[in-house]
């Protein structure tokens, strides 16, 4: 039994950051501009996988912890790992809820992403980043059995929030050449219309 929840948690996980990274690429193919339909179904679907597959990863990880709990209950819930894992699949969750109600409507508008504000615009790149990054780096927590017992709960969280703030910084910033480049297109689009009215 334990083995086919490992297995279940391990195959949820794989699904997801795989239909993660490849929407991430497909975003940043788009360069902000506004979606296909065939490509907004795409993110549709994907966003239906990855809320099965976060359901899933719940259920066999709680799953998991009884079980270990049962099996050595006297230790089994000092690993602080353990509970760093479940903060960052806490904040996944969350996360997953303001990309769902916030950014994913934003980025499929008619206007497309470069279409936003400039704050609209660096908070959806923050809610991506955050969640690449969580992402990740549960997968890993997920694997890293050296820090079962050894390593605190503030120094996992200290090298999280370390990865969610250069994660940020990077989308930010990505984000903000994307709004350069498309600037001289804006402008002569702007222009043409400007002399087509005349």
């Amino acid at each position: 039994m334990k083995t086919l929840l490992v297995y279940a948690h391990l195959l949820a996980a794989c699904v997801s950051v795989g239909i993660l990274l490849l929407q991430d690429l497909a975003l940043a193919k788009s360069r902000g501009a506004p979606l296909s339909g065939k490509a907004i179904e795409e993110l549709r679907k994907a966003a239906d996988i990855m809320f099965a597959a976060l359901v899933i990863l719940w259920v066999t990880g709680l799953a998991l912890v009884i079980h270990g709990y049962l099996e050595n209950p006297q230790q089994y819930l000092m690993n602080e790992k353990l509970w760093a894992k479940f903060t960052v699949v806490s904040l996944l969750t969350l996360n997953g809820l303001v990309l769902h109600y916030f950014s994913f409507p934003r980025v499929i508008c008619p206007r497309g992403l470069l279409g936003r504000s400039a704050l609209e615009q660096s908070l959806i790149a923050t809610t991506g980043a955050i969640s690449s990054t969580s992402w990740l780096f549960a997968c890993f927590l997920g694997i890293a059995r050296p820090w079962n017992y050894t390593a605190s709960y503030q120094f996992v969280m200290l090298v999280y929030a370390a990865l969610v703030i250069a994660a940020i910084i990077v989308a930010t910033k990505i984000m903000h050449s994307m709004r350069l480049q498309a600037l001289p297109l804006l402008t002569d689009r702007v222009q043409l219309a400007s002399s087509r009215s005349k």
